[in-house]
Order: C-alpha cells, then sequence, then structure tokens
C-alpha cells in the first residue's frame, strides 16, 4: 500500500519512529567508520595524506552528488535511492574486510565516501517533507539522533570493537548494519512522489533548475549561507580545538578532547529541548543569538585560551549551533513545501559540507601561517558582523 503523501497528510507516528531510528542507525554505522577507515589505513602503513583522504571522503561524495541527488529523488524517490546506497556500500564494506593493501584501503574508502549521499539525502528529504505536519519541538530530533549515533554511539561501539575482534570483523559488522538500514528504510521511505515542473528533463537541465532557484531566493541563499559559516566554525573547533586546548591552555589531551564531546552533548540537548522555544520566537531575533553565541566562543578561543574560557566556549557553541540548526531545519522545510523535494533537498545537503571543507583545510592553511587563535579570532570576526547585518541575521519567516 502507498505511503501517505507527508507534504499533506500527518504521518503516522509508527512512521516518524521509524525515520528516526533509520536516522541514528545510519548515525553509528557512519560513526564506526569515521573511527576504523583511518585507524585501519594507519595500521596498514598509509602515509598521512593517505590516513587525511579517508577521513575526507564523505565531503568529498556529499559535494559531488548532492545537486544531482535531489534531481534523480524528484524523479526516482527517496527510497530507491536509499536501497542501492546501502547495497553498494554493503559490497564495499565486505571488500574492505578483506583487504590488505593501502591502495585497496584508500580507493574502497574513496568510493564509500562517494555513496554517502545516496544514504544520507534521502532521510534528510524525507524528515524535512514531514516536518510542517509535525509539532515544532520536533524539528531537531533528526539531526539530534544522527549525531548521537555519530558521535558518542558509534564511536564507543568502534572503539571496543576493533579491540575486541579487528578491523575486519568491524567492516563486516557494518555491512550487516547496513542492510538492517536498508530493511526499515524500505519500510519507512518514500518511493516517487509528485514533483515540481520539470522531473522529466535531463538530469542537467535539473540541475539547472535548483541553481536558478538559488540564484533567485534571497532566503534560500542566507539560510544556506549560515549553515555553511557554522559548520566551518563546528570543522574549525573540531580539528584545532583540541590543539589550542594541549599548545596554548596546558589541558592533557584526554581532557582537551572532552571539549568536542561536551559540545556535541550541549548541541543534542538544544536540538531535542529548545524546538519549541525557538519555535515561539521571531526568526530573526533566534539567528542573531545563535550567531552571537558562536561570536563568543571564537572570540574567547582567540583571545582567552585558559581551560574556564574552553570549556564555556564549548557549552557557547553547542547552544549556538543547535538553534541555528532547529531555524535552518524549519526554514528548508518550509521551502520545500514550495519548491519540492528533489530541489531544496539537494541544495541543503551542499552547504554543510562546503563549511567543513573550508573549516578544516582553509583552517589549516591559515592557522600554519598565523597561528590557531588567528583562525578563531577571524571566524568570531564573521559572526559579529553576520549577527550585525540586518538582512543576513534575519531570513523572511
Amino acid at each position: 500500500m502507498p505511503l501517505p503523501d507527508p507534504d499533506t497528510a500527518s504521518p503516522p507516528p509508527s512512521r516518524v519512529a521509524g525515520l528516526l531510528s533509520l536516522t541514528l542507525l545510519t548515525g553509528t554505522v557512519n560513526g564506526v567508520s569515521r573511527v576504523a577507515l583511518p585507524l585501519y589505513a594507519a595500521s596498514l602503513g598509509a602515509e598521512a595524506w593517505q590516513v587525511g583522504l579517508t577521513g575526507g571522503m564523505g565531503y568529498t561524495g556529499m559535494l559531488l552528488l548532492a545537486l544531482p541527488m535531489g534531481a534523480w529523488i524528484d524523479r526516482h524517490g527517496s527510497r530507491p535511492l536509499f536501497l542501492r546506497g546501502i547495497a553498494l556500500a554493503a559490497t564495499l564494506y565486505l571488500l574492505l574486510a578483506g583487504s590488505h593493501a593501502v591502495w585497496q584501503a584508500v580507493l574502497l574508502t574513496a568510493l564509500l565516501g562517494l555513496v554517502v549521499p545516496l544514504r544520507a539525502i534521502p532521510i534528510h528529504t524525507e524528515f524535512l517533507a514531514i516536518l510542517p505536519s509535525l509539532s515544532p519541538s520536533r524539528a531537531g530530533w533528526n539531526r539530534a539522533a544522527n549525531m548521537t549515533g555519530m558521535f558518542f554511539l558509534g564511536p564507543a561501539i568502534s572503539a571496543a570493537a576493533i579491540a575486541a575482534v579487528g578491523f575486519s570483523r568491524v567492516f563486516a559488522g557494518v555491512a550487516c548494519g547496513l542492510l538492517v538500514a536498508g530493511l526499515v528504510g524500505r519500510r519507512v521511505l518514500g518511493s516517487v512522489t509528485a514533483g515540481p515542473a520539470g522531473v522529466d528533463a535531463p538530469l542537467a537541465e535539473r540541475v539547472r533548475l535548483q541553481f536558478e532557484l538559488l540564484r533567485g531566493h534571497a532566503d534560500l541563499r542566507r539560510t544556506m549561507a549560515i549553515d555553511f559559516l557554522t559548520q566551518m566554525a563546528v570543522a574549525y573547533f573540531v580539528v584545532f580545538g583540541i590543539v589550542l586546548a594541549v599548545r596554548v591552555a596546558g589541558m592533557p589531551l584526554q581532557l582537551a578532547a572532552g571539549l568536542v564531546t561536551f559540545q556535541g552533548a550541549v548541541y543534542v540537548v538544544t536540538l531535542l529541548a529548545a524546538g519549541k522555544l525557538v519555535a515561539r520566537l521571531p526568526a530573526g531575533r533566534c539567528y542573531r543569538v545563535a550567531l552571537a553565541l558562536l561570536a563568543a566562543e571564537c572570540l574567547l578561543y582567540g583571545l582567552a585560551p585558559q581551560p574556564m574560557m574552553l570549556w564555556i566556549g564549548a557549552g557557547l557553541m553547542g547552544v549556538g549551533v543547535g538553534v541555528q540548526g532547529l531555524l535552518s531545519t524549519a526554514r528548508f522545510a518550509d521551502m520545500m513545501r514550495q519548491y519540492g523535494r528533489g530541489r531544496i533537498g539537494g541544495l541543503t545537503a551542499v552547504a554543510p559540507p562546503a563549511g567543513g571543507v573550508l573549516g578544516a583545510i582553509g583552517g589549516g592553511v591559515l592557522s600554519q601561517h598565523l597561528g590557531i587563535a588567528a583562525g578563531f579570532l577571524a571566524l568570531g570576526v564573521a559572526f559579529t558582523l553576520a549577527a550585525l547585518l540586518p538582512r543576513f541575521a534575519a531570513p523572511a519567516r
């Protein structure tokens, strides 16, 4: 029996629970991989650039395929694309379990990065499609489920499993987890729905329509720009915040790594607890608060890198990113109702990985020449300007 159209009907609670479970499961699989893949490459004797490549291919896949994925979702639906992505990824992980050379691990990891969008974008698009019919308090639930799996459950499982059974069995287990995700996705993801005009056009034309929408929709550009800037700051914080804490603040490595965990925990709590409050307040005011909190975190890390200030800054970032995530999710869901799943679903997947790449790689170049604190100061100035510019910080509601 076909699923009800989530754009016009309230989804049954079982479908919402299924989508969140699917997000948690795929986030956990991604979290296991984020830890296991670079460690496996290093255990085979990979050089530093090869280890870095294994950690960055997920971003590359999202950047390359985000817009085509939007076009394909409009034409084929979320479910078929997700199931193909699951089948491809499970096969690659099984091949990875039998690999014993650095070049094999790097090649298979690169291919795995390219199929990440086939799993991630359909789930995200499906949740945005049903969000207008849900309570505002649930706007952050999907991101919270993904974060919990990717940054808490996944790394913990990965570390314990690698020590207990080794890399090959871990990768085989990941393949099994993906197959379970495929069974869940088959039940909760939608097939083809009525899309906007042009879904039967050639792929290049459908991608062009997405660029045309972006060029003509100022609110979409602003929301994506805020997403980009926020993810750039998060990536810089994750990569260089720990280094700053150890080298400048003199914190032990284990305690310094706790800054990232603390920031992630505050972020998840904000997503789960603040949805209803954020929905009641004017969007412009909430955006300014989020941008001001992110500016404060960056300035604290740039000007006062002492242990107490670093903990306070990590907490401020968790709240700021959470509030920004709630606002952007709601905005994208509203736009999806107007312009269709694929066009918005694909576009929303572009800014976060682009910001992540620039924050990590561009931040590394800046830090090498001017120091880590200078990178945080530059981000602090950018967030301050963003908070003060009325047209930037107050997208239309």
